[in-house]
């Protein structure tokens, strides 16, 4: 691929993303590149990936992967055997730790126990289970095609498949659905012994079909208080029933942190291959186009499937590693500037006392209050450093 800026800095990468777009059905929420009704194309897609593996391998010295994630989309919408080529074609180019995570997402709809051990046979060794809620009627209104039975027997096959790290994704703040509704959802996830549990707000994305509603006043989303209620209520009832929380929406079982998205989080490099997949490598941002027939055929005709790419500037990198950073329960390491300038400001004081933040040596990490307003005290944080004369009349 002569064309494409592929000359990056050379440091190791440790995360792999394998995008896949293929989906049974659009969801109304999804702001994802994905597609239905093309089945045909599976093969053709997959040999694009693996060529751009390839292509890729030229770039890296030999470091074994540590995580790989192959997400979309609904990856288990494609055969496991094409899903084993990818992972055939990554191990080639790069090679992998002999104890690399390997995720797969999967739809419970698209899954069975013959499948799921298929899964197992070709190299995945962790589920992302997208069950969304365990209430058939918030399922409809979430425009999902599978029902509660088939996610709770999705997950049994899993189990039975050999499955020993499993995670179950559900979403809070659905309209029209009631509190013990929400509450039961979470109380199933739970007595399933999962473990890790993800819990995301609903949000509203441009383009979808609930900004659409939305916008033509069909669709009434949660006001933000009753948002926080449901945030705060799941929270405490996953800590008290054993999860430890590593990220405002991530809980996870002693031992069980998906590594992958830890790396995320905590701005480790990685490199994404497939449609509109996006990398992080040496102080670069870049992305892949979003039209599959575009992807496809720049990649077979040796052209960059690049869309965009951005330099990280100073400012953005710090900002990115507050706004990522403090979401964990690692929290921001500080430099010594930093620290002193946080520590003489009367409004990092006013949130200390009120309990939303704590520091811890060089870090500053979110208190038993903070966690559901993360995003509002990085934004506060980084304002202060880049500006500690701007009046605040708030902590949040």
């Amino acid at each position: 691929m002569e064309s494409h800026r592929y000359v990056v800095a050379m440091k190791a990468l440790r995360g792999l993303y394998i995008h896949i777009p293929f989906c049974p059905q659009i969801c109304p929420y999804c702001a994802f590149a994905s597609l239905r009704g093309v089945d045909y194309l599976h093969e053709r897609y997959v040999s694009a990936l693996c060529k751009e593996l390839s292509v890729w391998s030229r770039q890296y010295r030999k470091n074994p992967l540590q995580t790989i994630f192959i997400g979309g989309g609904t990856p288990t919408q494609i055969d496991p055997s094409l899903i084993g080529k990818v992972l055939e074609a990554a191990d080639y180019a790069f090679g992998m730790c002999t104890d690399a995570e390997i995720t797969v997402e999967a739809n419970p709809s698209t899954v069975d126990r013959e499948k799921f051990s298929k899964l197992r046979s070709v190299g995945c060794n962790r589920l992302s289970l997208g069950v969304q809620s365990f209430d058939n009627q918030a399922l409809k209104k979430l425009g999902r095609v599978h029902s509660s039975e088939e996610a709770e027997r999705a997950f049994t096959s899993a189990r039975e498949a050999g499955f020993s790290n499993v995670s179950v994704d559900l979403i809070f703040s659905v309209p029209d659905v009631a509190e013990p509704v929400w509450q039961g959802s979470v109380n199933k996830a739970i007595s399933l012994q999962p473990e890790h549990i993800s819990v995301y707000a609903l949000t509203i994305e441009e383009g979808t079909l609930f900004a659409r509603r939305e916008g033509e006043g069909s669709l009434v989303t949660l006001t933000e208080d009753d948002d926080a209620m449901q945030y705060e209520w799941t929270r405490n009832r996953l800590l008290d029933s054993g999860f430890k929380q590593y990220e405002v929406s991530n809980f996870a079982q002693e031992g069980w942190v998906s590594r992958h998205n830890w790396g995320y989080w905590t701005g480790a490099e990685y490199l994404g291959v497939g449609l509109s997949a996006h990398s992080h490598i040496g102080g670069e941002r870049f992305w892949n186009v979003k039209d599959i027939e575009a992807y496809m055929q720049r990649v077979e005709e040796n052209i960059s499937p690049e869309e965009g790419r951005e330099r990280i500037d100073v400012q953005t990198e710090r900002r990115e590693r507050f706004w990522l950073g403090l979401r964990t329960s690692q929290g921001v390491f500080l430099s010594e500037k930093e620290l002193a300038v946080l520590k003489e400001h009367e409004h990092m004081n006013q949130c200390l006392k009120a309990e939303y933040l704590t520091l811890k040596k060089d870090r500053v990490l979110l208190a038993e209050k903070g966690w559901n307003i993360a995003d509002g005290l990085a934004v506060k944080l980084t304002n202060i450093l880049e500006d500690g004369s701007e009046v605040i009349t708030q902590c949040v």
